[in-house]
């Protein structure tokens, strides 16, 4: 994964929290997919302008505990994204 791309978010997708599960899904295609509030939060910082590099950057300052995590949880959400198509790399 080219961490220097920034992540963008196909249009029209909604996140939904429901008790102790998220859920991403467009309401007119049959595309769904479930987060954890970690994934969340990654969902949440992908606006097009921020890049992979800057989400883990941000998430480690954030989270320092979690350093050595915190990259391999951040590539895997958004290889979850862009591979449902909900997500692209630019």
């Amino acid at each position: 994964m080219d961490c220097s791309k920034a992540v963008l978010l196909e249009k029209d997708y909604l996140l939904e929290r429901f008790e102790d599960e998220i859920i991403v899904y467009h309401p007119t295609r049959a595309v769904s997919l479930y987060l954890n509030d970690t994934g969340g939060l990654i969902w949440e910082l992908c606006d097009g302008k921020r890049s992979v590099a800057d989400i883990i950057t941000l998430l480690a300052e954030l989270y320092p505990d979690s350093g050595g995590q915190i990259e391999s949880d951040v590539k895997t959400v958004i290889r979850q994204l862009t591979s449902a198509g909900i997500a692209v790399l630019g």
